[in-house]
């Protein structure tokens, strides 16, 4: 392999959401460089990057910094096409780019006319995951990740690290209106991982149906609040439904019928995590205790005289 680059510029940089982004991150990775913005790839000096782009999806001010790095003089690049567009300024990539490289024969075939050595390539796929033996305790959380407090996941952390049975912590991160999928959005915090000793994995977003699968399998579900678990907060609400023992915290606003060790578990009074048995008793007393907490019967209240 010749040098690398110094690094692989890229219009959109966050793997979650975008195509373009994921594959520049994984060949990065095998690059032995890193992806950056185009905006930081025009900062470089005396060097070579590889562009990596479909210009389709790049805006008025990414078109703008691409026309900017044609000009620069001390910055050479390698071309990688994600599609054809056909304007003036990939005409101008193509003329001025040392080599240049297409995703697929057909991008290849599109660029041959100008520029005849053109190398027709691939995208891989995504890398096989290793797959995890199945955990002892299965817990599951939910909200925003990158967010999450980690005072209560710190001790339950380390409740299950002091314990004999295997475990892991699923993440479940909830899109609130407003916000937007920036890369943080994606990321677990480290003090969660840190003291779940990398036993975390983090599922993306779940549709209602795959949150109901879920629940129904988990051990329990893991949620921590700012003060204490409340009647409102839905998806504890959801999994004392689902008959999914719920491991939060309570308070003197918490309702009277959430009780430790009865419909619930709160993390205070846990020295250690409860057995397979009590676990499933809490979760069975859960789904009993909150079965008149229904839409049907809410309709009831507010139509009430």
């Amino acid at each position: 392999m010749s040098e690398s680059y110094a690094c692989v510029a890229s219009f959109h940089v966050n793997p979650y959401t975008c195509g373009v982004a994921r594959f520049n991150s994984s060949l990065a990775r095998s690059l032995r460089t890193t992806v950056s913005t185009l905006d930081d790839a025009l900062k470089i000096r005396q060097a070579r990057v590889l562009l990596s782009i479909k210009l389709q999806e790049i805006d008025e001010s990414g078109l703008a910094t691409l026309a900017t790095i044609l000009e620069r003089q001390d910055l050479g690049f390698d071309l990688f096409l994600h599609a054809c567009d056909f304007s003036e300024l990939e005409n101008r990539l193509l003329e001025k780019s040392g080599r240049v490289f297409a995703a697929s024969s057909e991008i290849g075939d599109q660029v041959k006319q100008r520029r005849s050595d053109v190398v027709s390539l691939y995208a891989p796929g995504a890398a096989i995951s290793t797959v995890r033996e199945a955990s002892e305790i299965n817990l599951l959380t939910f909200g925003m990740a990158h967010k999450i407090s980690a005072n209560g996941y710190r001790k339950l952390g380390k409740i299950l690290s002091s314990g004999r049975r295997t475990f892991q912590l699923d993440v479940s991160s909830a899109l609130h209106e407003g916000t937007n999928f920036d890369e943080n959005f994606f990321l677990v915090g480290a003090e969660i991982s840190e003291v779940f000793g990398g036993n975390v994995v983090f599922l993306g977003f779940l549709a209602d149906d795959e949150v109901s699968r879920r629940l129904q399998s988990a051990t329990a579900l893991v949620a921590f609040f700012p003060s204490g678990v409340r009647e409102n907060n839905t998806t504890v609400m959801s999994a004392m439904a689902h008959g999914c023992a719920v491991v939060s915290n309570l308070d003197a606003s918490s309702p009277k019928w959430m009780e430790h060790g009865k419909t619930i578990f709160d993390i205070s009074r846990l020295d250690e995590f409860p057995s397979p048995a009590l676990v499933a008793e809490v979760g069975r007393n859960a789904r009993a205790v909150v079965a008149e907490f229904n839409f049907e019967n809410l309709a009831k209240s507010i139509l009430a005289k």
